[in-house]
């Protein structure tokens, strides 16, 4: 009974950790760029159930039970790279990698149509290492850039967006700008820098960093190319691309985690009010 206790108790923690992710993800429907987070479940390894100190057997000899499995636990979680649908916003800074997806021109590409995602802006950020380690890169689809007062083309966050050599992009604020699909800055009939277009050998193996952000971890995914064009991958002027999140499929998602959840608890209910009457009832002495 106390076993059963357990299992239900795994249970709800792990139906409550998917209910994390799920509610961010919903939260971020709206976020430029964002990947959808999903969770992966497994139960515990098999154990083998022994009954021992029982007289009723030789003394002393443990009766084999069978195999008991103690519960489930939460596995993991990847990401969803699925390319979102690309919207229009006329915004010169703004650009969105198109990977598969119709022409931007052609009226379906906001169709949501299923399509890879394996092509990241680089940008950069002071680490969080407080005994230093300098400027590092993340890797986002978030291309909402704007340029600060000395022309350096940043995210909404402040980050310096990087061209293929790692450096910061500074163009002219007073300049006519034009972005070309494969990612050359061009100002003044000059292209003065070109978009980093990360491509990676791995991508799953990317760290998430914040909401909408990767790095790349020990061990995990590396860069393999840094031009659009080597990533399968246009880069788009005036464009942003949406989430990859179905409102409708998250919210069926949560329905049936609070149902399971419900259930759990119920099962937990129900071993203790049968724990409760072998204590008190079926134990008590006449």
């Amino acid at each position: 009974m106390v076993k059963g206790l357990y299992t239900a108790y795994t249970g709800m923690i792990t139906e409550q950790n998917r209910m994390d992710i799920q509610t961010n993800n919903l939260a971020n429907v709206n976020s430029t760029g964002f990947k959808e987070e999903r969770s992966v479940s497994r139960s515990f390894r098999d154990l083998l159930g022994l009954k021992i100190k029982d007289y009723s057997d030789a003394p002393w000899t443990a009766r084999r039970l069978g195999l008991m499995n103690p519960g489930v636990k939460l596995a993991g979680t990847y990401t969803n790279f699925e390319q979102g649908a690309l919207r229009q916003t006329d915004q010169k800074y703004d650009v969105a990698l198109n990977n598969g997806l119709p022409n931007v021109d052609d009226d379906s590409v906001n169709d949501n149509m299923s399509a890879g995602g394996n092509a990241f802006f680089a940008t950069s950020y002071a680490s969080d290492d407080p005994d230093g380690g300098g400027q590092l890169i993340k890797y986002t689809r978030d291309g909402n850039f704007t340029l600060t007062l000395d022309g350096y083309l940043v995210t909404s966050e402040g980050n310096n967006v990087l061209d293929v050599n790692n450096n910061p992009i500074q163009l002219d604020p007073l300049a006519d700008t034009t972005i070309l699909q494969d990612g050359r800055i061009i100002q003044n009939t000059n292209v003065v820098a070109t978009i980093q277009v990360a491509r990676f050998d791995s991508p799953q193996f990317l760290q998430r960093y914040q909401d909408n952000s990767f790095i790349i971890g020990e061990g995990g995914a590396q860069v393999i190319s840094t031009t659009a064009e080597e990533a399968n991958a246009t880069v788009n002027q005036g464009y942003l691309e949406s989430s990859n999140i179905s409102v409708v499929n998250e919210m069926t998602s949560i329905i049936t985690i609070q149902r399971n959840y419900d259930t759990n608890a119920k099962a937990m209910q129900a071993e203790d009010d049968t724990l409760d009457i072998a204590v008190n009832q079926l134990g008590k002495v006449q």
